[in-house]
């Protein structure tokens, strides 16, 4: 194995044990104290600990590894190379009012490229997964199919997520939506970066705009897309 291949089949099986914890916390999240970290910004215990698990997973199975973790990201002092990014739950708003649109995502960089992206949907049981330079897959319900991104080439009629953060309003943002509107394009924000691009990746978007994202929303599900076509 190379060690994308090797990464690439771990990330794969954490972010089902991830994905596993976070589901429970999913389902009895009336229990969980949550914490703003800023205007429309949370972060609750089920966050801190499924990013616990994958820090503690990872750094036993790949010891000289780095990692950046969206809720210990104030402790990484870089570079992006041979560093797991991860964000334990990308849609926590949604997580916390019950909305089942939410995933773990899990990256594997080096040299500031994602060479493993892995976007789990828990709810769903939806994998969607990327090793660079061998495609994208989505393993669901025991089987695995080949990711291919939608063959739709003109806005009129296309379906494309827009999204944004609720901190601050956007007068770019709202100018862009206003643009689309006017050329037809129907449009959704479901809030969540990384599943938002993995369902670009499989055809079910024909695009995904949004004009600021942390790199732990990011960088794997581009993986996911770029593989997808």
């Amino acid at each position: 194995m190379t060690a994308a291949q090797e990464r690439h089949d771990f990330a794969r099986s954490i972010a089902r044990v991830a994905g596993a914890l976070a589901l429970d916390y999913f389902r009895n999240r009336e229990r969980l104290a949550i914490e703003l970290k800023g205007p429309q910004d949370f972060v609750s215990h089920a966050d801190r600990d499924v990013e616990t698990l994958l820090r503690r997973e990872i750094s036993a199975a790949f010891p000289g590894d780095a990692f950046l973790g969206e809720e210990t990201a104030a402790s990484f002092e870089g570079p992006l190379d041979r560093c797991w990014v991860v964000d334990p739950i990308d849609g926590t708003h949604n997580f916390l009012r019950g909305v089942p649109y939410w995933n773990v995502a899990i990256a594997y960089v080096e040299q500031g490229r994602a060479q493993v992206g892995v976007v789990y949907d828990p709810v769903h049981d939806e994998l969607f997964r990327a090793e660079r330079g061998s495609g994208a897959w989505c393993d669901c319900g025991g089987e695995t199919r080949a990711l291919h991104v939608a063959g739709t080439s003109v806005l009129p009629g296309a379906f494309v997520a827009l999204g944004h953060h609720d901190r601050a309003p956007s007068a770019h943002h709202l100018e862009i939506r206003r643009r689309m509107m006017v050329e037809g394009v129907s449009m959704r924000n479901f809030g969540s970066g990384a599943l938002q691009l993995a369902h670009v990746a499989a055809g079910r978007l024909d695009g995904f705009i949004e004009l600021e994202l942390s790199v732990w929303d990011a960088i794997g599900a581009l993986a996911i897309v770029e593989g997808a076509g």
